[in-house]
């Protein structure tokens, strides 16, 4: 059978049928399937080549794989080769078929054509799997001493894919392998080292060994690919062998002076900057050789340049000559090539200098005018600028007028970070304030291009309301006009009801602000800006967002209640005087949950409150003390209807006066943008030399919200220790499940959570399992009297209703800690009781357990400095901290140790402060903690003394990849010393080794 069509018709055919590829390609199938059955092995050996075509374009051959398998097993060169192809292709390690093709590899291997044996190695190269690298490792050995030199470097570059699917084999190939970097075939080294290059990527250290050959053949070969390929592998050796860069100087400088191959001078500067420690002499002719790229005409060569120069930067940063580049970087930032403008940008945001700081924003500001999309170089002005609390900027006026021009684009990504910049500027660096609360003011007035529409992007409107109500004392003075302007703009713009729901609320709050602070700062304004209110308000009111319509008639209400009594007023400024501090964005995090079971208010206290308020009558938004007489809100809002006819085109004389008044009105003045006036503000103030003082610091951090560890400010040579969110130990504890019981029918876990202080309470949670073949039900677990669970029905806790499983679901148990005051451990005597059924007969098991509940259960962090420590533990060391233990615990591997310590502190319910420890590599905690206060002690319990408290120090060593740690706790009484000691010991082993480790 003559086949019907080649590859190349079939192509052609397929091109030809444009529309309608489909069609044809099926009908191609169908012809292929009818070819690949004949036994004419050239027609099935070009049907499997069109099916491999076909495959490549999405069509199914794994139908075909036998067929493919048969056309690799025939002997003519031309006839197989399209088989090895089609396997090369289609064969995966999941094919069944594969596994046929071993003794064909091996017959072909020993062919006398170096080409079979090529073809066949290049195709085991793409679908080895395990089973089949086990059966041919040997033959390929055997080819690695081959007489021909194209067969051992196909069979050098095999073994790496061989080795990434059967590692074991690598063993077993080494020394061979070894051999061939003595190879005197140029092809065959280079195909070795690159082998050896791939296997160091994945791990460098198995070749160390290989050092001395390859130093040797870098030092000898003047083959530029070789010379590339071991730069690279000596990139990857030298971290790990220190001994190593010292002997690459040598060669690396004769590379850098002699090479005109601009490939392996590129390579060696690399290796060069990846390698040589800081100080060496080398670095600086790398840095020389390496701005000749910035320098080139050719545009990958300056995009090599700009990416190493990031590396440059990051460990040379002394050495760069950071003017010229900075200089040249701002010329590759109008780069045609995207990828090249990214990587200057990124290189700029790390050589920026304050003093150079306003010509780069400059610079990008301007090419963002003329580039679109522009976004990246806002980022980067946006990056640089807020980088370490705004240590680049100077002058924060300018700057904020650099926010100001951003803000105008209303297409930016970055325009909520550009309004959480304006924000945090004001907040930090009081002297900027008035300049901002102009600035905001003069954004806000912006004449728009359309009516309804805002000139600067929707988050930036909320930070300029915000500023103008926060810092309304700043406007200028007088500031009668700035309030006036100020409310207006934020109630009285069509445009701002059409804004997000958030931004509606800043707007009005902001408008309160400048009402409740006018008396003070602008006492002629309270009568208009309180006029103002009572005619905006009501439109925002009948918003259909809730937060919006809340907050407007809040502010109703006050404007009703305080009227425009000035000295009301000053009273009521109280709500909004105390000055807002900067924030650590993971402050939010570090608040505990509110309780949602807890209520809010006890209705009969809450009561008298809410006793009907009588409404004024001459006042329409007076307290309405009903429903409908809150609708009068609504009501009186609507203007009354006058007796003045509607304008009509039949009514010619309303259009006559109209028309009158119209030629009357005099023309509008030419409005000027703020921005302009605000940069003419600015150069006159720049002539002033204005300082700013920035506030660099944040609040509520992590060490400071935390609700179970309390900070109090410490002395200057503490700090306080990190203690994780109440969310964070929470989960941790979650994962502290104790066996409280294993009897002979059930089983009970139990998991203690924090003391909730305000509750007085402590949450706990048991589960149960059936340990017995018989049926099990009805457990419940009986307190001692003295203990109240609020889930408890007289005392009893019932666990599981009806039969038991094997295993229960978690029954939460709210106890009260009041009859709880000694810390230590302490064994809560229960009773468990349940039904046995064996056949017919039930009865009823008491089992007494005891609740073991941990040392620290009822420990409550006691906020201290360091120096209020001190005088306590002189003060009490021979009475309340007469007793002390200690233990020692040693880790294998070494971890943050305020981390480490804070986390522990939080579980174990102490405050930590950790103590500065100079020039050495110990590092020192303090840990304090009192008992619960003074309740009804449960039998067994006594009551600490007065004052008591107690103190632990942990000291912690890092040796090598190890840690040691030293818990020395003091106490009142030697048996709480040792058992809290003991607890926190455990902590910190379950936190490195046990349940708790990350």
């Amino acid at each position: 059978m003559v086949f019907e069509k080649s590859l190349t018709a079939m192509v052609k055919g397929i091109r030809a049928h444009r529309g309608k590829e489909s069609d044809y390609i099926n009908t191609c199938l169908a012809e292929i399937q009818k070819e690949i059955t004949s036994k004419n092995m050239p027609t099935k050996s070009m049907a499997i080549l069109k099916l491999a075509y076909l495959n490549m374009l999405g069509y199914d051959m794994s139908w075909a794989t036998f067929a493919v398998v048969e056309v690799m097993s025939t002997s003519r060169f031309a006839t197989k080769r399209p088989g090895y192809l089609a396997s090369s292709i289609a064969f995966t390690e999941q094919t069944d078929v594969g596994l046929l093709t071993i003794n064909l590899f091996k017959k072909d291997f020993g062919s006398k054509s170096e080409y079979e044996s090529g073809m066949a190695i290049n195709c085991l190269s793409n679908i080895c799997s395990p089973e089949i690298s086990r059966d041919i490792i040997t033959d390929l050995l055997s080819l690695l001493s081959s007489s021909r030199a194209y067969l051992r470097k196909k069979t050098v570059l095999c073994l790496y894919r061989i080795f990434v699917k059967d590692p074991p084999a690598l063993r077993t190939c080494f020394p061979k392998l070894k051999d061939r970097l003595r190879d005197e075939d140029q092809g065959v080294l280079t195909a070795t080292v690159n082998t050896f290059l791939e296997l160091a990527r994945k791990n460098a250290r198995n070749y160390l060994s290989l050092v001395p050959q390859l130093h040797h053949i870098l030092v000898n070969t003047t083959n530029n690919w070789l010379s590339i390929k071991l730069l690279k592998v000596f990139q990857l050796l030298s971290p790990l062998e220190p001994r190593l860069p010292p002997k690459l100087v040598e060669p690396l400088t004769n590379i850098l002076n002699t090479t005109k191959a601009q490939s392996v001078e590129f390579e060696a500067i690399r290796c060069v900057v990846r390698s040589m420690p800081e100080g060496t002499a080398i670095v600086a002719l790398a840095i020389e050789k390496l701005q000749a790229f910035l320098n080139s005409s050719d545009r990958n060569l300056r995009y090599l340049g700009l990416d190493l120069f990031r590396e440059v930067i990051e460990k040379f940063k002394d050495k760069v000559p950071v003017a010229e580049l900075h200089e040249k970087v701002l010329t590759c930032i109008e780069e045609p090539d995207v990828t090249a403008r990214r990587i200057a940008l990124q290189l700029l945001d790390r050589i920026v200098h304050p003093s150079n700081f306003q010509e780069a924003v400059q610079r990008l500001l301007d090419f963002s005018r003329k580039a679109v999309p522009n976004d990246e170089f806002v980022g980067t002005i946006l990056r640089m600028g807020a980088r370490d609390q705004y240590a680049l900027v100077e002058d924060f006026a300018w700057y904020l007028l650099i926010l100001g021009e951003i803000s105008r684009n209303m297409e930016s990504s970055y325009s909520t970070t550009v309004a959480e910049q304006f924000v945090d500027i004001c907040v930090r660096v009081p002297a900027v304030r008035p300049y901002a609360v102009t600035l905001a003011l003069g954004l806000l007035e912006s004449p728009a291009d359309a009516e309804g529409t805002l000139v600067v992007a929707t988050p930036m409107v909320g930070a300029c309301a915000w500023v103008l109500g926060e810092y309304s004392a700043d406007m200028e003075k007088p500031a009668e006009a700035g309030f006036i302007g100020g409310a207006k703009v934020l109630l009285t713009n069509r445009s701002l009801q059409a804004l997000d729901a958030a931004i509606q609320a800043q707007c009005i709050w902001a408008a309160t602000k400048l009402y409740l602070a006018s008396p003070h700062h602008a006492p002629a304004a309270v009568s208009e800006l309180h006029e103002l209110l009572n005619s905006s308000l009501p439109a925002f009111v009948r918003s259909t967002h809730v937060d919006v319509s809340e907050r407007a008639s809040m502010v109703l209400h006050m404007a009703s209640f305080y009227k425009a009594e000035a000295e009301r007023l000053k009273d009521a400024a109280a709500l909004v005087a105390e000055p807002l501090l900067p924030v650590k964005p993971e402050a939010q995090a570090q608040v505990p949950l509110p309780d949602l079971d807890e209520p809010f208010f006890t209705f009969e206290e809450a009561q008298p409150a809410f006793l009907p308020v009588r409404a004024d009558p001459s006042d329409p938004y007076a307290l309405a003390s009903t429903y409908k007489d809150d609708l009068g809100i609504m009501a009186s809002t609507q203007e009354p209807k006058t007796s003045t006819p509607a304008p009509s085109m039949f009514y010619l004389g309303q259009a006559k006066e109209q028309a009158t008044e119209t030629k009357a009105e005099p023309a509008a003045p030419e409005v000027k943008d703020p921005l302009a006036l605000m940069r003419e503000r600015l150069e006159a103030q720049q002539k002033a030399s204005v300082k700013y003082q920035v506030m660099r610091d944040d609040s509520g951090g992590a060490s400071q919200l935390t609700g179970s560890v309390g900070q109090v400010p410490s002395s200057s040579s503490t700090c306080a220790l990190p203690i994780p969110p109440e969310k964070e130990l929470t989960e941790l504890q979650g994962r502290l499940w104790t066996v409280a019981h294993r009897g002979q029918h059930v089983a009970v876990y139990v998991c203690i959570r924090s003391p909730n202080l305000r509750k007085r309470s402590m949450r706990m949670e048991l589960r149960c399992e059936r340990t017995t073949d018989a049926a099990v039900s009805e457990v419940g677990l009986r307190f001692p009297p003295g203990v109240v669970a609020q889930e408890a029905d007289a005392g009893l806790l019932r666990l599981v209703q009806g039969p038991l499983q094997q295993r229960s679901a978690k029954v939460k148990a709210s106890v009260e800690t009041t009859p709880f005051t000694c810390p230590g451990v302490f064994g809560l005597r229960c009773e468990l009781e349940y039904l046995v059924s064996e056949g017919e007969q039930s009865r009823k098991e008491l089992v007494p357990i005891e609740l073991q509940l941990p040392a620290t259960t009822f420990l409550v962090p006691e906020p201290m400095s360091e120096d209020q420590l001190s005088d306590y533990i002189s003060e009490h060391s021979a009475d309340l901290l007469g007793h002390q233990t200690a233990q020692a615990v040693s880790f294998e591997r070494a971890v943050d140790l305020p981390s480490l310590v804070g986390r522990c502190a939080g579980l174990c319910h102490f405050h930590g402060i950790q103590q500065q420890v100079a020039e050495t590599q110990d590092v020192k905690f303090l840990l304090v903690a009192a008992g619960l206060p003074p309740a009804h002690a449960l039998e067994g319990q006594r009551e600490p003394p007065a004052n008591s408290k107690v103190i632990c120090r942990c000291a912690g060593l890092i040796r090598g990849t190890g840690m040691d740690l030293r818990v020395t706790v003091k106490a009142y009484d030697k048996e709480i010393a040792e058992e809290i000691c003991s607890q926190l010991v455990s902590t910190f082993r379950e936190l490195m080794e046990g349940r708790l480790q990350a």
